[in-house]
């Protein structure tokens, strides 16, 4: 009987500190995207918690910056069906006239680019870009006209820090990095990417 009592009172103590883990884990993400709110002017979403705060479901941001739509979302699958949660951070360009998807090199740049719809790579002549980033584009001067040298050296950066994606097409730029935003740095990064993107949009539409 008393190894009974014992087994329950473990349990019970192993869930309310998991349920501590997540709470604080939640609330850290919370806030974070509390703040990209009120820098971004974007809507904040957040869920309520589910099953007694066992299932706490990612914040998204979304609405207009800049001009276009913007939003900041955790989709429910992790890359290519796995658990690697990715923030993806989607900005609206119009008339789009070409499709590209850029990845760090790396183990994990062909299971990024699986869904580039066979894209032939492009390099750049870029040495160090090249050997930094696996591009593929269907444009390839378009590509190279957009990506000047502040730009490839700040993209190079970004997606091997993040291990991230972005992806240009549909009339939309997407940057996919691995993880959420969880603190103060990533927050900063992933603003720096919205800028980012929303410099690049307004040069496609020029």
């Amino acid at each position: 009987m008393l190894q009974f009592v014992f087994i329950v009172a473990l349990i019970v103590f192993v869930a309310a500190v998991f349920w501590l883990v997540l709470r604080n884990a939640s609330a850290k993400i919370s806030s974070q995207y509390e703040q990209l709110s009120k820098q971004l002017g974007l809507e904040h979403n957040q869920p309520p918690a589910k099953m007694g705060g066992f299932l706490r479901p990612e914040p998204s941001l979304y609405g207009e910056y800049r001009g276009r739509e913007v939003s900041v979302s955790v989709p429910g699958k992790g890359l290519q069906n796995t658990r690697q949660v990715e923030t993806v951070l989607k900005v609206e360009v119009r008339n789009l006239p070409f499709n590209a998807q850029l990845t760090a090199t790396g183990p994990l740049a062909g299971m990024r680019q699986r869904d580039s719809g066979g894209l032939p790579r492009w390099k750049s002549g870029d040495a160090a870009f090249d050997g930094a980033v696996d591009a593929r584009t269907d444009q390839g001067e378009a590509l190279g006209d957009l990506l000047d040298d502040g730009r490839r050296i700040w993209l190079a950066k970004m997606l091997r820090q993040s291990k991230g994606t972005l992806y240009i097409g549909k009339n939309k730029l997407v940057y996919a990095r691995l993880g959420l935003i969880a603190d103060e740095k990533t927050r900063r990064e992933l603003e720096a990417a919205v800028e980012f993107l929303c410099d690049l949009a307004k040069t496609i539409e020029a």
